[in-house]
């Protein structure tokens, strides 16, 4: 997120830096095509559970699912 959306640069208050992250995750997650997604959406696959994907996970530990 940080070369993609801008974040890497100094930023000048912790509120600009808040609303900055929050937009380039909304983006990333709801706006931008994944390529291991097969160029579909992340909340798209998310809400979806009959959509193939491919994982990157090199391990099959079973993580908790996050709540937001």
């Amino acid at each position: 997120l940080k070369y993609e959306y801008g974040l890497k640069q100094t930023i000048k208050n912790t509120q600009l830096a808040q609303k900055m992250t929050q937009q380039a995750v909304y983006i990333y997650n709801n706006l931008r095509t994944h390529f291991s997604l097969d160029l579909r959406k992340p909340t798209e696959v998310h809400l979806n559970p009959n959509i193939k994907y491919k994982s990157y996970r090199k391990n099959n530990a079973n993580l908790p699912e996050l709540t937001i």
